[in-house]
């Protein structure tokens, strides 16, 4: 049983194979930040296939924050994030979106910035289908 499940793991994979992957894949984020208290931000990140072939991505974002950073690297600890993964019970289901050569699918995500937040200059991020991809930045 276990090499027949094996055998049909590596078939899967190479049905998949011919999905142009995340190397034919961009990635743009941005942000808007409202000035006032509270300071609301909406966070959206673009996945375009740029290959010559349809491929699949991963749409299920849940447990993944937007997340405020010190550093425009975005490395190192995160200061903020939009709200606490660890509380919210995500389904290990992938919703599939299939992006045809030139087509994309917008990611939306929205969060609170708290007034406890100490002043200074904050760089946003956001990880989709694996990759953390920068999303801007705002001061308060």
């Amino acid at each position: 049983m276990t090499r027949f499940v094996g055998l049909l793991l590596l078939a899967s994979l190479a049905a998949c194979s011919s999905s142009t992957g995340p190397q034919h894949l961009s990635f743009e984020g941005k942000s808007t930040v409202s000035p006032a208290v509270p300071m609301d931000v909406q966070t959206v990140v673009t996945v375009r296939n740029t290959g010559d072939k349809t491929t699949q991505i991963n749409t299920n974002i849940c447990g993944h924050p937007i997340l405020a950073f010190t550093t425009p690297e975005r490395d190192g600890a995160r200061v903020w994030q939009s709200y606490d993964p660890s509380i919210i019970n995500c389904m290990g289901a992938q919703f599939l979106a299939t992006l045809i050569p030139g087509d994309y699918y917008d990611f939306r995500l929205t969060g609170t910035i708290p007034p406890s937040l100490p002043s200074g200059l904050y760089y946003l991020a956001l990880t989709v289908n694996g990759k953390l991809v920068p999303a801007g930045q705002f001061f308060k």
